[in-house]
C-alpha cells in the first residue's frame, strides 16, 4: 500500500508537469498574432476588363455586349428606363450590329469593394452612325458599369448606365 504523503506528492508533481506543458502554448497562443488581412483587390483587373469589353464589342457587336453581362445584368439608358436580362439587352443594344454605327468607351476609374466580389468603372464613351435622316451623328457620354466577380474568377456586368452628355451632327 502507499502512503497519502506518497499519492499527494505524485498528484501535486502531475499537476506541475501539466503545468509547465502547457503554459508554454499558452504564452505561443497569446503571442500569436492573426494572419495580416489579404492585400486589397486591384482596381486595374476592373480597368482592364472594361477595356477589353470595349474591344470586343467593337469587333463583334451586340453578342459581344451581352456576353459581358450576368445571366441577371441590368442596363439603364435614357428614354429606355431599365432592361434586365440578356434577351431584353440583346434587343436594346442591337444597332451595334449595324455596320454604320460604333461605340467605344475608355474606363478613367475603377474600385473593387474589400470583399473583392464587387467593383465598378466609370468612363467615357462616343458613338459615331448615321441619324434617322441619315446624316453623320455623334454622341458622346459618361457611363458607369458595376461589375461582379464569377465563381469562375472572370468579371461580368451586373449593371450599366450610360448618360449622355453631347448629341450633334458631324460636320
Amino acid at each position: 500500500m502507499s502512503s497519502p504523503v506518497r499519492n499527494l506528492a505524485g498528484a501535486r508533481q502531475a499537476r506541475l508537469t501539466s503545468l509547465l506543458l502547457t503554459l508554454p502554448l499558452v504564452a505561443l497562443a497569446a503571442c500569436a498574432q492573426e494572419a495580416p488581412p489579404p492585400p486589397p483587390p486591384d482596381p486595374e483587373v476592373l480597368m482592364e476588363a472594361d477595356r477589353a469589353f470595349s474591344r470586343d464589342v467593337g469587333e463583334r457587336g451586340a453578342e459581344a455586349w451581352v456576353s459581358w453581362f450576368a445571366d441577371d445584368g441590368a442596363q439603364i439608358q435614357p428614354g429606355a428606363g431599365e432592361v434586365r436580362g440578356k434577351e431584353a439587352i440583346r434587343q436594346l443594344m442591337a444597332g451595334l450590329d449595324d455596320p454604320d454605327f460604333s461605340l467605344r468607351w475608355e474606363p478613367l476609374r475603377a474600385d473593387i469593394a474589400a470583399s473583392g466580389d464587387l467593383g465598378w468603372t466609370t468612363g467615357e464613351y462616343v458613338s459615331e452612325g448615321k441619324g434617322p435622316d441619315g446624316e453623320p451623328r455623334r454622341g458622346q457620354g459618361r457611363y458607369v458599369s458595376i461589375w461582379r466577380k464569377q465563381a469562375d474568377g472572370s468579371w461580368k456586368v451586373v449593371m450599366d448606365l450610360g448618360n449622355p452628355t453631347a448629341s450633334q451632327p458631324e460636320g
